[in-house]
């Protein structure tokens, strides 16, 4: 049985690798892209982004109704994941504004399941074994590393063209990540039926609306995650047009961004719960606010890329503290519904900015885009300061409570 766990594991970081590996080809390089081979403006990619993935937030409440409701998150993580590289396939054909944009749509509406798919997977499986999730993720900082890195070699050294470098890799580790998921073991029986017929309360998906607790983090991560998303997607633009670097510099920005998340994952979950996840959280979001201002004041492209390094604090609270979070303040049966309103917020919410963005962009020049974010990051920072939503993680809060 021993054995049999341990390899479960081990599939589920191979899970990750590939999996974030394909998103890391293609999603630092995809602007550039639009910009450089299709000569789309600043607005044009605007419009793209915005619209792709405002249509996926309206498609986001069916994927999770659906594997709640049907248990079966193992069967529809393998459909999303074919869905995925045959839409991708598609939109590499079309250069038309019309077609790119309905092209982004269905990968986006497709993608916006596929993560909540796995990590409902994933969280659950190291739950009944006790293994450590924020260990299992490092696979996937790995996999980004991996991806970003590989398409700027591909593009730089080998003179690859920028589509041809970020599509056949993405589609080619979707396709691998369809046949891994076959292997990796889905909710027991025992944990489907009871998300259906046991519990006393019947789940609504309105009831995660109330939850003060669950709508607090929903907006932390629409002023902080989808910043980022946001922000960096044009961060290759910045790099290779305003500051002059090769295409290169994209994967080394991605290399030393998520690089030291491999070691920092490793302790991460130890390190918040030593700390204090608010506390986690606050310093989170100051090591944010200094690599924007940071990026707003330097045309240093060294001094660009190292500052990404700090972002490790940041990637852990997407990457782990908010699956905590949400473990602890949401219903057992809409675990995967919140996971999936959590991805749509912040889909809402880089859809927004990068609308916004496109425009900055345009008339204000890349520099403003980080100013802008600025502003975003603070009042994240100011929310976040007087709540009382991180006390449930607090031992001796729990223990006063309860006395």
């Amino acid at each position: 049985m021993r054995m049999k766990k341990h390899g479960y594991y081990l599939k589920f970081q191979l899970m990750y690798f590939i999996f974030v590996s394909a998103f890391g080809f293609f999603f630092p390089y995809f602007n550039v892209y639009l910009e450089q081979n299709l000569g789309f403006s600043g607005s044009e990619i605007g419009l793209v982004i915005s619209v792709s993935l405002l249509a996926s937030v309206l498609v986001s409440p069916l994927w999770g109704a659906l594997s709640d409701r049907t248990g079966r998150y193992k069967l529809l993580l393998k459909g999303l994941l074919f869905a995925y590289a045959l839409f991708a396939w598609l939109l590499f054909q079309m250069t038309a504004l019309f077609w790119v944009i309905l092209f982004t749509t269905l990968m986006e509406a497709v993608g916006i399941g596929l993560s909540p798919m796995l990590d409902v997977l994933a969280v659950d499986y190291c739950e009944r074994t006790g293994k450590d999730f924020g260990r299992l993720r490092i696979a996937g900082s790995i996999g980004w590393v991996f991806g970003s890195y590989v398409t700027g070699f591909l593009i730089t050294n080998l003179l690859f063209d920028v589509g041809i470098a970020m599509f056949w890799p993405l589609i080619s580790f979707m396709i691998i990540a369809f046949l891994l998921a076959i292997f990796i073991p889905d909710l027991p029986e025992k944990e489907v039926t009871d998300v259906q017929v046991t519990e006393v309360e019947k789940p609504s998906i309105w009831g995660l609306f109330k939850n003060r607790a669950f709508v607090f983090l929903m907006i932390f991560n629409f002023l902080t995650l989808s910043i980022i998303d946001a922000v960096v997607a044009f961060a290759g633009n910045h790099l290779v047009l305003t500051l002059g670097a090769q295409p290169s510099a994209i994967g080394w920005m991605s290399v030393i961004a998520a690089g030291p998340e491999v070691i920092f994952f490793l302790f991460a979950t130890k390190l918040m719960m030593r700390l204090g996840v608010k506390k986690f959280y606050l310093i989170s979001v100051l090591t944010l606010m200094g690599r924007f201002l940071v990026y707003a004041v330097t045309s240093n492209v060294w001094l660009f890329l190292a500052v990404g390094g700090v972002g490790s604090f940041m990637m852990a609270v997407g990457g782990i503290g908010n699956f905590l979070y949400i473990k602890k303040h949401v219903q057992k049966s809409l675990t995967g519904t919140a996971f999936v309103i959590n991805v749509a917020i912040l889909t809402l919410g880089r859809a927004m900015f990068s609308l916004m963005f496109g425009v900055i962009y345009d008339w204000f020049g890349s520099f403003m885009l980080f100013k802008f974010s600025l502003v975003f990051v603070g009042i994240a920072f100011l929310i976040l300061l007087p709540t009382r939503h991180f006390d449930v993680f607090d031992a001796r809060t729990v223990m006063d409570e309860n006395n």
